[in-house]
């Protein structure tokens, strides 16, 4: 029998291999430690004991879901508006009716069970969508947000259908209805008193245990904290990984959310590799080498169906094409959330033994080739939007309402966040005329109330640019956080007009050479700016001359 200590060292070496060689590569960790998992498995090197497999999965999913618990707080959620919830909605009952309709007619399944795996399929992989979002620094971008957002409310679905999960018994012989719905309403009920705790006790039990402050207390705090919620989770016959997200989502609500957030990140990386080599060592390899053309159909056929309908769903919505697209491409994933309830719903005897390895198999299908997607999705929703938008008939339709913003020697504000809010109020205080392109309808709104005039678009498109009166501009300023969509608005721009003075905003000193080089005549890079600010304090603190600062 093969010692839980050999197994440790097997998989956390692999995992340092695998990540070591994918950040030499430039590649996303999560698809080497997917494909480690899958070598290193029962169906192929069989290096790990199959009986020790599934325990690391759980307890990757305990760490991996606190962390997404601690996320949930839904005063963000709540500050994007209806809009987010609406999509939520839309993308959700799409997803789950498009897959309760091919399984149950196509495939013949039990319409139970297909509804099921219906709703797993729903929600998307919120780790792998982070995780990218975090790599590359795009987590505030608008497409990133509102992804993120998208794929916490998912979550907050599944995590609400899991209390309910009973009620899907009713076919069983084991339990009359009434029973059922005595557990279904006893889990709801826990999941109120856990709200509960959230408002009134939690944040008691932070304060005392802080008091004396230290790291230590808080990182230790964190991890029992995720044990616990697992443990009683599992005493109430609950998934260990949801009783550890419904522990994050209490932490949630206090104030040091994000300290403990901070604290337990190392934890969460560790649990990303131990969860997602879990996976593809769960993924049965015989199965799709038995039905390879069945499941390439599928993996390939869900990560599509799922980027169409979410992108359908934003644009529902009314955002733009491109950044439409790119949410749909982030949320094309089946998420750690349906593995969860696929795995409950088997032990339930809701799921037969071949439907869920099936499943497994098409969600370490998706997270593996939503891994390879998502690096690509900007230039490729580029590509899309500029193959969808070639039609000369809806270039004149958008640059038709160019004429209700006649302007002449304007200032183009792409973005109307802090930045642009302040450039618009020194335009007005010395009465330079300006427009603003804001793809945001929030910020656009606030944008009108100041008296601003407003294109609601994306301004990577030429058409927009042109609507915003570009041929006649004096100059253009790029505000946005999106470092992608910058280079490209700066790009547009100069190829339009050459001699158009382009100042960009960006975070980093790294941009400077590149947006030079696309035809920016100034870039300000942020963490520049700052240290220079920084510095310059500092030594007027220390009394050094002005002239030597």
């Amino acid at each position: 029998m093969q010692s839980p200590l050999t197994a440790v060292v097997i998989l956390f070496g692999t995992a340092l291999g695998v990540a070591w060689l994918m950040r030499a590569f430039r590649q996303p960790t999560i698809l080497g430690f997917l494909a480690a998992g899958i070598v290193i498995g029962p169906h192929a090197f069989d290096l790990i004991h199959p009986d020790r497999i599934r325990f690391f999965a759980e307890l990757g999913l305990v760490m991996l879901l606190f962390t997404v618990g601690l996320e949930l707080s839904p005063a963000p959620l709540l500050r994007t508006g209806p809009r987010l919830v609406a999509a939520t909605v839309l993308q959700m009952i799409a997803t789950v009716a498009a897959v309760t309709v091919v399984l149950g007619a196509v495939w013949d399944i039990p319409w139970s069970a297909a509804l099921l795996i219906g709703i797993a399929a729903s929600p998307s992989s919120t780790a792998i969508l982070l995780k990218h979002l975090e790599d590359r620094a795009e987590t505030d971008t608008p497409a990133g947000s509102f992804a993120v957002a998208t794929s916490l409310l998912q979550d907050i679905a599944v995590i609400l259908f899991l209390t309910l999960l009973p009620l899907f018994a009713f076919s069983s012989d084991t339990s009359s209805g009434s029973a059922v719905l005595t557990r279904a309403g006893l889990a709801l009920m826990g999941l109120v008193s856990a709200t509960f705790l959230a408002w009134v006790i939690m944040p008691w039990i932070v304060r005392h245990v802080f008091r004396f402050g230290g790291r230590e207390l808080m990182t230790l705090f964190a991890v029992l904290m995720a044990c616990l919620g697992a443990w009683l989770a599992g005493e109430a016959n609950w998934s260990w990984s949801l009783g550890a997200c419904i522990a994050g989502l209490l932490l949630g609500q206090t104030d040091l959310r994000h300290q403990l957030h901070a604290e337990i990140t190392p934890f969460r990386d560790a649990s990303n590799a131990l969860f997602f080599m879990s996976i593809g060592m769960l993924a049965d390899l015989r199965l799709f080498v038995s039905h390879p053309v069945t499941f390439l159909l599928l993996i390939v056929g869900t990560l599509t169906v799922k980027t169409i309908l979410a992108t359908g769903a934003v644009l529902t919505v009314r955002w733009p094409l491109r950044p439409a697209l790119i949410v749909g491409f982030g949320l094309c994933t089946i998420s750690e959330f349906g593995y969860v309830l696929a795995t409950e719903a088997g032990k339930s005897g809701l799921l037969s033994e071949t439907l869920l390895a099936s499943l497994v198999v098409v969600t370490a299908g998706t997270m593996l080739g939503g891994a390879m997607l998502l690096p690509i999705t900007e230039p490729l929703a580029a590509f899309l939007t500029k193959a969808i938008f070639r039609s000369p008939r809806l270039d004149r339709a958008v640059s038709a309402g160019a004429g209700e913003h006649a302007l002449s020697s304007h200032v183009i504000i792409v973005g109307y966040g802090i930045n642009g809010q302040n450039l618009a109020r020194v335009l007005r205080a010395t009465g330079i005329p300006y427009l603003v392109i804001e793809m945001n309808r929030s910020n656009a709104h606030t944008a009108r109330q100041d008296g601003g005039q407003v294109i609601v678009g994306d301004a990577t498109r030429q058409t927009i640019l042109s609507a915003a009166g570009l041929p006649n501009a004096r100059a253009l300023v790029a505000c946005i956080a999106d470092q992608w969509a910058t280079r490209r608005i700066v790009a547009q721009t100069h190829s339009a007009r050459p001699d158009l003075y382009i100042l960009a905003r960006t975070r980093y000193v790294s941009e400077l050479d590149v947006l030079y080089r696309l035809g920016a005549g100034q870039v300000i890079p942020e963490e520049f700016e700052t240290s220079i600010e920084i510095f310059a304090h500092v030594l007027k603190e220390f009394a050094v001359p002005d002239n030597v600062v």
